[in-house]
């Protein structure tokens, strides 16, 4: 009788016990849940998951259209020019005296050959793979976070280096070829 009475004394009391057989607070509730949404991003994650791609595929089309912005105002400034430069003259007698001149063959030459030069292209080459070579090694940082990143930081990385390659060896190459064409000149004088 003993038992049974101590039995449904337990029996009663399991009854009466709160759902929560861990018996945690509600505040403890709260930070396994914010821990729990912490770990596993929540909504935040799946924005920037979106965000991230379109903000690169925004990126490269502003720069292809900067740079064709850039060639654009180049073209017109330069065909400006040629107008205003044909406006100077009141016939074609006085333009082509213009050109037979020695002075005015030297301008157009100038003018013409506004090419980049080999130190103009070997720097640019530097640039963009410095630029390149910090973006990697940025996103490569990030990859450490939020491990998405490897890969392309390491073909960004690869890239950078690359260029910078490209720029030494360059660099390498003009300076042998100025070196070259200095002896031959000094061998034709």
């Amino acid at each position: 009788m003993l038992a049974h009475l101590a039995g449904t004394r337990f029996v009663s009391l399991l009854l009466q016990a709160e759902p929560n057989p861990d018996r945690l607070t509600p505040d403890q509730r709260t930070q396994i849940a914010l821990e729990a949404l912490r770990q596993h991003g929540g909504a935040a994650d799946g924005v920037l998951a979106l965000l991230i791609p379109f903000a690169f595929f925004v990126a490269v089309v502003l720069i292809i259209w900067l740079l064709l912005r850039q060639r654009q105002a180049r073209t017109q400034v330069r065909a400006e020019f040629h107008k205003q430069l044909l406006d100077k003259f009141s016939s074609g007698r006085e333009f082509a005296d213009f050109l037979e001149s020695k002075g005015s063959q030297r301008f157009l030459e100038e003018l013409w050959s506004q090419k980049m030069g080999p130190k103009d292209q070997i720097l640019r080459s530097m640039r963009i793979g410095i630029v390149l070579a910090v973006l990697g090694v940025g996103m490569l940082a990030l990859s450490w976070i939020r491990h998405g990143f490897l890969v392309p930081a390491v073909l960004v990385l690869a890239l950078g280096v690359g260029f910078l390659i490209s720029t030494a060896i360059s660099h390498r190459l003009s300076k042998q070829w100025e070196q070259e064409s200095g002896s031959e000149h000094a061998r034709a004088s």
